[in-house]
């Protein structure tokens, strides 16, 4: 059995080159050298190109008739390791202050992870050392993470995990100072249900206080009606959980919404002409264009590379399978027919964690904090962070090893459980801070920017524990 010394270096030192690439970027962007601009370009070859071009290349080694079977339990840990942080994100908003209009905002939080450049930077650097196979398993965990990714992409994407974020800024949603006014129970969204049917008290909507409030600030409730509602968010390609800017784009309601609002002359001048337009579109928009999802650039790598991953007369047109008992196609050099494919895949797919850790710091280095700090809800930003750093991975380690010893996932498979048990335990995704400041009236997402630095810094300590603890147990 290894010491604990051995499994604490083991598990520190493939992050400290993890942590060096945050700082990298984190120093980029405070000197103005990655400006915010060069992120974003950044972040589209990222996504579309290389992390494609990167599982793209491990996937069709590393998978075989043998090993399939790992996707379907992997595909189902996802779901569960989501839903479980639904309950938990449930629960504090229940029993901690939390700003009214941040309610959504923490139960995505605790529900989506970052299963991207933070999982694919340490499974490549810890399964390269024993007791991995670092010919095999380090091709089979960066094909374990995209799993995670798909999955993601299908919660937040398609299943409205996203638009989900546009209901703390509905109209009548409190906004700045009003929404950080202290609710009781009652009036929390399952502590009124309590109240209501099983107390059964009378419990006054949340709602109705503020237009008391309003009411009695004279002008001030004329102003708040005329907050504009929250933007339509639109994206060309939506991102995975790997944490670069995404290319969201705000329809022309947003936009308008961005501007200075002047008061009208005249009634006449309230319509607006591109209203009509957006409404004929709307219904057949919201029902097709979330199913573009499917079409992310990851999910449509996984889509082809696993046909051509398990069945060996294709796959032996990109790599060699002679030994696995397929046949032996050779081109000139003596190599299979497509391996300049592979050849190429790889030699995109090698940027990919390095700039998206370059990626990770600069949005750090933006990150907005609120001032005081006595206004941040202290109490929740501490619970979600022990959730999802400390008592998730621990439900994690409990479920896959109560997966291997049911026969789901193989005993002797290092690459695949250290992959299921680190994801556990991995920060919120940076995706929800930049569809949260789309949503926002005013671009402020102060709030969830304190939140994720504290889980960030927490996880500086929690992945190195964790990364111990999953090495102990492959």
């Amino acid at each position: 059995m290894p010491s604990a010394g051995f499994l604490i270096y083991s598990g520190a030192m493939p992050l400290i080159k993890t942590f060096l690439g945050i700082f990298a970027g984190y120093f980029l962007a405070r000197t103005g050298l990655f400006p915010k601009s060069a992120s974003k370009g950044a972040s589209e070859i990222t996504m579309t190109v290389a992390l494609p071009a990167m599982i793209f290349a491990n996937i069709v080694p590393a998978f075989t008739p043998q090993n399939i079977s790992a996707l379907g339990p992997l595909f189902l840990l996802s779901f569960v390791y989501q839903g479980i942080g639904f309950a938990f994100g449930l629960i504090i908003r229940e029993f901690c202050y939390v700003p009214r209009n941040f309610w959504q905002g923490i139960i995505i939080m605790t529900t989506m992870s970052n299963w991207g450049n933070l999982p694919t930077a340490v499974v490549v650097s810890v399964t390269q050392q024993k007791p991995f196979d670092p010919i095999t398993d380090p091709a089979l965990g960066i094909s374990f993470v995209a799993i995670f990714i798909v999955s993601y992409n299908l919660v937040f994407w398609v299943f409205g995990g996203a638009h989900s974020l546009s209901w703390d800024y509905l109209p009548g949603v409190p906004q700045g100072e009003e929404a950080e006014r202290h609710v009781s129970w009652k009036e929390k969204p399952i502590g009124s249900l309590v109240a209501k049917y099983i107390l059964r008290q009378q419990v006054v909507p949340p709602s109705r206080v503020v237009k008391h409030d309003e009411l009695e600030k004279g002008k001030e409730a004329a102003v708040e009606d005329t907050t504009p509602s929250p933007p339509l968010l639109q994206y060309k390609e939506p991102i995975a959980a790997f944490e670069t800017s995404p290319d969201l784009t705000e329809t022309r309601v947003s936009q308008i919404s961005r501007t200075p609002v002047s008061t009208p002359t005249t009634p006449s001048a309230a319509p607006s002409g591109p209203q009509p337009t957006v409404a004929t579109h709307s219904l057949l928009y919201r029902i097709f264009h979330p199913l573009m999802a499917l079409f992310h650039p990851v999910t449509m790598t996984l889509l082809i590379s696993l046909p051509i991953a398990l069945v060996n007369p294709l796959k032996a047109l990109f790599v060699d399978v002679s030994k696995l008992g397929g046949p032996n196609f050779q081109g000139p050099d003596g190599r299979p027919p497509l391996a300049f494919i592979i050849d190429t895949a790889q030699f995109l797919g090698n940027i990919t964690v390095p700039l998206a850790l370059i990626l990770l710091g600069a949005s750090f280095a933006r990150l907005q904090i609120p001032r005081p700090i006595s206004r941040l809800p202290v109490m929740a930003m501490m619970s979600v962070s022990l959730a999802k750093m400390v008592l998730m991975p621990v439900i994690g380690v409990f479920t896959v090893q109560a997966m291997v010893s049911g026969g789901l996932i193989n005993r002797q498979a290092r690459a695949e459980k250290f992959v299921a048990i680190f994801l556990s335990g991995t920060p919120a995704a940076v995706n929800q801070l930049i569809v949260s400041s789309l949503y926002a009236p005013d671009g402020n997402v102060d709030t969830l920017s304190a939140f994720l630095l504290v889980q960030y810094i927490f996880m500086f300590f929690s992945s190195a524990a964790l990364t111990a603890v999953a090495l102990l147990l492959s």
